[in-house]
């Protein structure tokens, strides 16, 4: 079995010091430009790759930063691509992982990135209180919360601004003549929803109109199937409504789902709009009108604050609120007249 290739190697081929090939391998500029290009040739010919453990622990740090989401599969698993491209241009990498909105495998994970030596952490957090993940990481390594779960004050935190965002949406459904819009809501409490709901609620108001909103139970197995469900209910309840305002996107395809197997055309009899700019939002089949969160501007606040609170702990909390945009599609177009809950004869097939 081939011995693996260190510096040792290294300086010994080359008749070095360990100090020598240690500067010319880390770009030092005390080191000459032929030595460097020496021990470089030589790294190259004996297939030389840096131990990066090693590395981080001599520094007590390390050039990667920790990504630790509530599930991948989300907008934020989406704005991942994003975040590592800023990375890159930081000369960073990053490490992912899924909690699978288990607040014991987030702590894990959290845990073993600062045993990693991690620069700093991203968490979209399971739950509202991150008191803990403040106390595992304060005065040891940078967090930045992504997302509307966590917006205290205390903390670094990246978010859309939910309440503007819904105000689009809604907005958007009235220029085209909706006045009986409902809204389909996860069951899950959070800063983010509660914009939501209060710019809704808001808006009905000023058109003269009752809230309609229907929560999830909270037993669904996923978003979709959540957004879904909660259509058969708004369905089966009567209610006269002519759009549907969604607070995810994926919420939304499911209520489009449901929709169209009670008979129920999109947009021609019921117009729907999402929250978030999932890739799966454009795609032709569904072409779902959704507020989209600016992916880039997000991805670039949260590298640059980690970058910053790790070259200077002692800097106060910063808080991003960025303002998305809506994308119009085919899922959105003018009402006409009220849907009032009598479906044609067909059983709804369950998903």
């Amino acid at each position: 079995m081939r011995k693996p290739v260190t510096m040792r190697t290294l300086a010994k081929e080359l008749e070095l010091s360990l100090s020598a090939v240690s500067k010319a391998l880390n770009d030092y500029p005390d080191i000459g430009p032929e030595t460097k290009a020496l021990v470089l040739e030589k790294a190259a010919e004996l297939g030389y790759t840096p131990n990066n453990l090693a590395r981080s622990l001599a520094r007590k740090s390390s050039n990667f930063l920790g990504v630790v989401l509530r599930d991948v599969s989300s907008v934020y698993g989406e704005m991942f691509k994003s975040m590592s491209e800023v990375a890159r241009r930081d000369g960073l990498h990053l490490m992912l992982y899924d909690t699978d909105n288990d607040p014991e495998v987030e702590k894990w994970c959290i845990r073993n990135l600062m045993d990693s030596m991690a620069l700093g952490i991203v968490v979209t957090p399971v739950g509202e209180d991150v008191s803990y993940i403040e106390e595992m990481t304060r005065g040891r390594v940078p967090v930045v919360f992504l997302g509307g779960k966590a917006t205290d004050p205390s903390v670094n935190y990246v978010c859309s601004d939910s309440f503007a965002g819904t105000e689009m949406a809604v907005r958007h459904l009235i220029s085209l003549g909706h006045e009986r819009i409902a809204m389909i809501c996860d069951h899950k409490k959070s800063a983010s929803r509660s914009a939501k709901i209060a710019a809704y609620e808001g808006l009905m108001a000023e058109i003269g109109q009752r809230p309609r909103i229907f929560f999830g139970s909270g037993e669904e197995k996923d978003i979709m199937a959540s957004g879904y469900e909660q259509a058969r209910r708004m369905i089966a309840s009567g209610e006269e409504v002519s759009a549907v305002f969604a607070v995810k996107d994926k919420m939304a395809i499911g209520v489009i789902q449901a929709l169209r197997e009670a008979g129920v055309r999109v947009p021609e009899q019921m117009s729907v709009v999402g929250y978030d700019g999932i890739d799966a939002a454009a795609l032709p089949m569904v072409g779902l009108t959704s507020v989209t969160q600016p992916r880039m501007e997000m991805a670039e606040a949260v590298i640059d604050i980690l970058r910053r609170h790790a070259e200077n702990p002692d800097l106060p909390p910063e808080h991003v609120r960025v303002t998305p945009k809506l994308c119009a599609r085919t899922s959105s177009g003018a009402a006409a007249k009220a849907f009032d809950g009598h479906l044609p004869q067909k059983e709804l097939v369950k998903l």
